[in-house]
Parts: C-alpha cells; structure tokens; sequence
C-alpha cells in the first residue's frame, strides 16, 4: 500500500520547470471537478429521499395493519390464557372434595 502512494505522489508532484499557472490552474480544475461531484451526489441524496417519501406514506398504511395484526394477536394469546387458567381451575376445583358448588345466601347476624 505505502508503495502505491507513494507511486501515485511521484505523479502528481509537479515536474521540476512546470509553469506554474498550468499547476495552480490544473490544481482549480481538479478541485472544481471534486465540488461538482459533491453537488451531483448531495442532488441525488436529496432525490433519493424526495422520491422515499411516497413509497413511506405508502408503506405506512401496511405497517400500521401489521401493527394492529400483532397487537390483537398479544390480546388474543393473552385472553386464551387467561381461558386456560380459568379452565384448569375449575377443573381442579371440580376435583377438591372441599369445594361445595352451589348458592350461598349471607345472613345478617343482627339479632
């Protein structure tokens, strides 16, 4: 690598009896060339983002579908759950001898 930049600092340092406005003004070229690449890519960013706006909007209708999809997945594991607790105990206290099913009336001990 250090021979490769050094191969390409040989070719750019200028020749010893260049004239020196060729080498200022091939110096403006080159860093005008480099600012104008600069401005094409910052022009395109900034399309590639106006043009991802639409395709947002677009998308956001479907996440939102998909975001109220697993949201009432969560509530329904967790209603079948809840089922399930339930379920088992009634059936475990279907099982107790201790467990009276039946009606209960509360009297009142005012006598």
């Amino acid at each position: 690598m250090l021979i490769y930049i050094k191969h390409w600092q040989q070719k750019i340092k200028p020749q010893p009896g260049a004239n020196p406005i060729v080498v200022i003004l091939s110096w403006l070229i080159f860093g005008m060339l480099l600012v104008l690449g600069l401005a094409v890519g910052l022009v395109l960013l900034l399309f590639g983002w106006i043009l991802l706006l639409p395709l947002m909007w677009r998308k956001r209708r479907e996440m939102k579908q998909m975001w109220q999809f697993s949201k009432a997945t969560r509530q329904a594991q967790k209603q079948a759950q809840a089922r399930y607790r339930s379920e088992r105990e009634y059936q475990q206290n279907r099982q107790d001898s201790d467990v009276i099913e039946g009606e209960y009336q509360v009297k009142n001990d005012k006598r």
